[in-house]
């Protein structure tokens, strides 16, 4: 899979805000405001790793990054970490997986953490204006989506330090040498 895109990011902060509005409608009478603001965060959340997860191209660490996203969600939930906290760690654990699986500088890791704390900045004024735990979420979310403009620096610059390691003519031919060098040994 390649890297999200602007529109991807878009849909999935449409999508998760209409479920946590809708969610909110259905529940809101059942649970208290508290409880159901810490729920709709965690469900969020995962449904925002999943899909990153997926768009990555990293096969390794997929089942260890849903098992600490848990682990910390029952450990806030255990110690009763205030609700703050509980957004300042889940955005953690999204800028984390963004930067381990996305990022290969930390020059492009410093900026998504940019890129969240602006969406922190964009969903506290939602909050506070609005009061919609949906209006929030879409305008972190939304902000998230320009996680794609991001760039990549460090694969440029490896691509950049072997002189000729693009062309594929040069791997090519040393493919070819290598392969006569294989013939020669097995022939003998």
């Amino acid at each position: 899979m390649n890297k999200p895109n602007i529109l991807d990011g878009v849909t999935v902060a449409m999508v998760i805000s209409l479920a946590a509005a809708a969610a909110s409608l259905l529940l809101g009478g059942f649970i208290v405001y508290g409880l159901l603001f810490e729920l709709l965060l965690y469900a969020a959340t995962l449904a925002y790793l999943l899909y990153l997860l997926k768009r990555s191209q990293a096969r390794i660490g997929r089942v260890l990054v849903i098992a600490a996203w848990a682990a910390t969600c029952l450990g806030c939930w255990f110690f009763d970490v205030v609700l703050l906290e509980q957004v300042m760690i889940q955005a953690g654990m999204i800028w984390l997986v963004r930067s381990l699986y996305f990022h290969g500088s930390l020059f492009s890791a410093a900026l998504d953490f940019g890129l969240v704390s602006a969406g922190l900045a964009a969903s506290a004024w939602a909050m506070v204006n609005t009061g919609s735990l949906a209006a929030a979420l879409w305008s972190f979310f939304l902000v998230q989506a320009l996680f794609s403009w991001l760039p990549q620096l460090a694969r440029e610059q490896a691509r950049n330090d072997f002189p000729g390691a693009s062309d594929s003519s040069h791997f090519q031919s040393a493919h070819r040498v290598a392969e006569a060098a294989v013939r020669k040994l097995s022939q003998s």
